[in-house]
């Protein structure tokens, strides 16, 4: 596949995410004030631009091969329980330490940043999973991830993927955040290195066991905590820093792991 199809479906993927947010998240909000769980369903709806988009112009994207041979190539690898739920517990467990030290900092008692809001908690939880951990996945990861490796190299090839994926998000920065003022600035530097970062860990599972259930847990598990926490920037600089550390030394691991069975081998 040339390089420039993957070209077409980056900008084509940003296109149809800010056509969709501006003419149909912005009139249900603006226009029918649309309640809550209704706009969340929404959101909802949009994240899975990135597959509607693959799908639908599979023929330019991937013409020498089926859908259903793509789906299944992607979730071909072996599913191991414990990697598995590493996965999850990773992205969550590193959310919940930033939040502990946020809380500390500040003096108050963590779970003083959670509000479980007027929507249930499983369909809460429910509308989480069905959002980005779901609808972006065979997108990203599955089309992307594969376009990118065929070109560069682990790193450089995450950081790329890290970097689109995360600027896809630009739109939502400005209609769908608290941080309108001078905190807008390290509220956009800390999405910018948490989102590559994500990339960087998923793409570690993924090479290690080739099957999108583990970045889709690992998606959910950085999502799920920001249906309930309501905490000031201080978090988000937090957890910029846990992740400028946990990310290299992941690499660092990872590179390791891959040198001892080179070396094995030869």
């Amino acid at each position: 596949m040339r390089t420039s199809y993957l070209k077409k479906y980056i900008i084509s993927s940003y296109v149809l995410v800010w056509v969709l947010i501006i003419f149909v998240a912005g009139t249900a909000s603006l226009v029918f004030d649309a309640p809550p769980v209704i706009m969340w369903i929404i959101r909802n709806l949009i994240a899975w631009s990135p597959t509607y988009l693959l799908f639908l112009g599979w023929k330019h994207f991937r013409p020498n091969e089926t859908r259903i041979a793509f789906i299944k190539r992607c979730f071909s690898g072996k599913v191991e329980l414990l990697p598995l739920l590493f996965s999850f517990t990773l992205t969550f467990g590193i959310s919940l330490l930033a939040l502990f030290i946020f809380s500390i900092i500040q003096g108050k008692p963590m779970f003083s940043y959670f509000n479980l809001g007027t929507t249930a908690l499983p369909l809460s939880i429910f509308l989480s999973f069905t959002s980005g951990p779901t609808g972006e996945e065979l997108g990203w990861r599955g089309f992307m991830r594969e376009e990118f490796n065929k070109k560069y190299g682990f790193l450089k090839s995450s950081i790329f993927q890290g970097l689109v994926w995360c600027f896809w998000h630009t739109l939502l920065w400005i209609v769908d955040s608290e941080f309108t003022d001078l905190r807008a600035i390290p509220y956009v530097i800390s999405n910018i290195v948490v989102i590559t970062s994500i990339t960087v860990l998923m793409n570690i599972f993924l090479e290690r066991y080739n099957n999108l259930l583990y970045s889709v847990l690992l998606h959910f598990g950085f999502n799920i905590i920001y249906v309930f926490l309501y905490a000031d920037i201080g978090f988000f600089v937090i957890l910029t820093v846990l992740y400028l550390i946990i990310t290299p030394i992941a690499v660092w691991i990872r590179n390791s792991f891959l040198k001892k069975n080179i070396s094995e081998i030869y």
